[in-house]
C-alpha cells in the first residue's frame, strides 16, 4: 500500500499509534529491499558449467558470487527485525500508562523467555509487568506462549533482534528457487540439487549434468536468507519479514479492545 501500512490493518486506539508505526515504517521499506536484492542477485550471481575432474561422469552446476553481498543488507535487516521487536516494548508501555501501572520504564518491556519455566518464573523480570495487568490482558499474553518451544514467531523474532547484534543476519549462502535448462536431454541427463544445495565457498552446487551434452541455456533464481537453521534458511529474507510483521500486527490488535 502506499502509505506503508499492512493492508487491511488499523488500530482504532490511539495509543496504540507508535507500536502499529513500527510495523508500517518497516513494511513500507520491504518492496525496496526485495527490489535491491533482486538487482544484486542479478547482477552478482551467475551459474556456470564445472568439470570436476576426469572420474566424473556429470559436470558441476553452480552459482557463484561475483562479489560479496553488500553489509548494507545485514544493517538495514537487522534494523527492520529490531523495529518490528520494539513495537511490541511499546506496546508493552502502552499497557502499563493505560492502566496507570507503578512500573519504572526502563523495566518495562514485551516479555519473551528463553523456556516456559523462565517465563512462569515468578522471579523473572517480565513478571512484574504481567502479574500488574487485569486478568484478561495477562492471560492474552500468557496465551500467546511468548518462549521458546511456545511461540516459534516470537521466539524466533526476540533470538533474532540478539543475533544480529553478534553475527551477520544474511547468509552468504545463496539457495536456489528454482533451476532450468534449455537443450535436447535425455533421462539422466540432468540431476538437481536445489533442494538440498551444497556450499563450497562462494559457490552453491545446484545441478549436476552428465558430460557430453551441451546445454543452450542454463538459468536459476536463487534468494538471500536468514542465516539460520530450520524453516528460516527454507524463505527469502523478505518472506521472513512479511512473516514477523504480520506475527507483531496480530499481537498488538489483540489490545485493541
Amino acid at each position: 500500500m502506499s502509505d506503508g501500512t499492512l493492508p487491511g490493518w488499523v488500530c482504532k486506539r490511539s495509543d496504540l499509534a507508535e507500536a502499529q508505526a513500527c510495523i508500517s515504517w518497516a513494511f513500507s521499506h520491504l518492496a525496496p529491499l526485495t527490489k535491491r536484492l533482486d538487482e544484486w542477485l542479478e547482477r552478482s550471481v551467475v551459474t556456470e558449467l564445472r568439470d570436476p575432474g576426469e572420474h566424473a561422469t556429470h559436470n558441476l552446476i553452480i552459482g557463484v558470487e561475483r562479489e560479496p553481498l553488500p553489509l548494507l543488507f545485514n544493517v538495514e535487516v537487522g534494523a527492520y527485525v529490531n523495529t518490528i521487536r520494539s513495537s511490541l516494548d511499546i506496546l508493552a508501555m502502552v499497557l502499563v500508562r493505560r492502566y496507570g501501572l507503578n512500573i519504572k520504564e526502563d523495566q518495562v518491556y514485551f516479555p519473551i523467555a528463553r523456556s516456559e519455566s523462565s517465563f512462569n518464573d515468578k522471579n523473572s523480570p517480565g513478571r512484574k509487568f504481567l502479574d500488574a495487568l487485569p486478568e484478561l490482558d495477562r492471560r492474552l499474553i500468557e496465551s500467546l506462549k511468548p518462549y521458546k518451544g511456545g511461540s516459534q514467531g516470537l521466539w524466533t523474532l526476540h533470538h533474532l533482534d540478539i543475533l544480529r547484534k553478534h553475527r551477520r543476519l544474511l547468509s552468504v549462502d545463496l539457495h536456489p528457487i528454482s533451476i532450468t535448462l534449455q537443450g535436447t536431454l535425455k533421462e539422466g541427463d540432468f540431476e538437481p540439487l536445489a533442494v538440498e544445495a551444497v556450499h563450497v565457498n562462494e559457490e552453491t552446487i545446484i545441478g549436476m549434468l552428465r558430460k557430453g551434452v551441451i546445454p543452450t541455456l542454463v538459468r536459476s533464481n536463487f534468494y538471500v536468507r536468514i542465516n539460520e537453521e530450520g524453516d528460516l534458511s527454507r524463505r527469502p529474507v523478505s518472506a521472513t519479514l512479511v512473516y514477523l510483521m504480520d506475527m507483531a500486527a496480530g499481537i498488538i490488535a489483540l489490545f485493541d479492545h
